[in-house]
């Protein structure tokens, strides 16, 4: 196999981890954020989402 075909595969594939890092970061800030109530609206934005408002249970 060619020396240059192989380094526009390794590319290819650098690039498609780091995309693939990329929107798992996205997707995990996304649903901690929804999961520990920082936003509101961002829960609320979510199909079939509920709030709980535990702020003031003791």
């Amino acid at each position: 196999m060619p020396q240059s075909h192989r380094s526009r595969m390794n590319d290819a594939c650098n690039a498609s981890v780091f995309a693939l890092v990329v929107v798992l970061a996205a997707l995990l800030y996304v649903f901690g954020a929804a999961m520990s109530g920082d936003t509101v609206g961002l829960t609320q934005s979510i199909r079939g989402a509920e709030v709980f408002d535990t702020t003031n249970l003791p």
